[in-house]
């Protein structure tokens, strides 16, 4: 019964909102774009990267923690190129995920500068009527200037794709907090 009274106490400090004088800015709102990479191993198909535009919005519940929604909007259909030179184009659907970040590290590099390590995990979904529910692990460096504007560079994996293998992404853009 303790140790439930004790996960209970530190659930709530966690999760409850800490905007402290030092971060009063405790949302952030990024824009960028994804290149996902999947099945680049197969020996038979070439897949082609898929782009898509990324809108981040997330809310700082505390020093380290922050929930997050994203919004992928596919710019390109998915496409393999079979070993025949033959280009297999399938459309792909936009996805909505929800998922929670933690900031590893925080390093002022300059005066008002921050470089900064987060790593996250999210359950994503696709925007169909038969959308797919899945995992998505992801991690990112970002430059936070004067506490207002960002810019992030990351990757992510999922098994995200049809025939279940893993898929990688590469996020980059920009972010103003607020």
């Amino acid at each position: 019964m303790k140790t439930l009274t004790v996960l209970t106490i530190l659930l709530i400090y966690i999760l409850q909102p800490q905007t402290s004088k030092a971060n009063p800015k405790p949302w952030e709102v990024s824009f960028g774009n994804t290149q996902v990479f999947s099945g680049w191993y197969n020996e038979d198909i070439s897949y082609v990267p898929t782009s898509s535009s990324t809108l981040i919005l997330s809310y700082k519940i505390s020093d380290h923690f922050a929930l997050w929604t994203i919004g992928n909007i596919p710019l390109s259909p998915n496409q393999e190129v079979t070993e025949d030179g033959i280009v297999v184009r399938n459309i792909t659907p936009p996805t909505l995920m929800l998922g929670v970040s933690y900031e590893l590290i925080a390093i002022e590099i300059y005066e008002k500068t921050i470089l900064g390590l987060d790593i996250g995990a999210s359950i994503g979904r696709e925007l169909t009527l038969d959308g797919r529910i899945f995992p998505i692990g992801a991690s990112r460096i970002k430059v936070v200037v004067d506490n207002s504007n960002s810019a992030y560079l990351g990757l992510t994996t999922s098994p995200y794709n049809a025939d279940g293998d893993l898929v990688f992404g590469l996020v980059y853009g920009v972010g103003m907090r607020f």
